[in-house]
C-alpha cells in the first residue's frame, strides 16, 4: 500500500463525513422510533425522518465516492446538505420551534433573534458538535470542490 496516494484532505472530509451521519442517523433514528412506537408513521417534527434520509445520502455519497465516482457532483450535494443543516438548525430555532418551520405554533423564549440564535450555538454539546462539525465539513469540501 501506498501512503503517499492517500489526501489528508479527502481523509479528514470522510471522516467528517462519518461524523455528520451518525449525529443525524443516530438523532433521526431514536427520534423517530418515538413517534412509531406510539403508532404514528409520519411524525408532526419531519426532522426525524429528514434526518434518517439524508444521514443515508451522506453515507452513500461517502461509498459512492470512495468507489471512484464523479466528485464534483458529491462535493457539490454534500456542501448543499451542510448549508442545509446549519441553515435548518438556525431558521427552525428562529421560526420558534415550529415543527414544520414556519408552520405551526411555536415557542421564543423573548429577547433578541441574534441573541436567541448565537445561545443555541452552544445549545448542549451535541448541537455544537454537529454545527461544528457541518461547518467544517462544507468548508472541506468547498477545498476540495476547488481543486478540482
Amino acid at each position: 500500500m501506498n501512503l503517499r496516494a492517500f489526501d489528508p484532505a479527502h481523509v479528514v472530509a470522510a471522516h467528517m463525513v462519518v461524523l455528520v451521519a451518525v449525529i443525524h442517523l443516530a438523532l433521526g433514528v431514536s427520534n423517530w422510533l418515538a413517534y412509531l412506537s406510539a403508532g404514528i408513521l409520519v411524525p408532526p417534527d419531519l426532522r426525524w425522518p429528514l434526518f434518517v434520509l439524508s444521514g443515508v445520502a451522506l453515507v452513500v455519497g461517502l461509498l459512492a465516492a470512495v468507489g471512484g465516482a464523479k466528485r464534483r457532483p458529491l462535493y457539490v450535494g454534500g456542501i448543499v446538505l451542510m448549508i442545509l443543516y446549519v441553515g435548518g438548525y438556525f431558521a427552525w430555532h428562529a421560526s420558534g420551534h415550529r415543527p414544520l418551520f414556519f408552520l405551526g405554533p411555536g415557542t421564543h423564549h423573548g429577547g433578541s433573534t441574534l441573541a436567541y440564535l448565537a445561545a443555541h450555538v452552544v445549545a448542549g454539546p451535541v448541537e455544537t458538535l454537529a454545527l461544528a462539525s457541518e461547518t467544517v465539513l462544507a468548508a472541506l469540501l468547498g477545498y476540495l470542490l476547488y481543486r478540482i
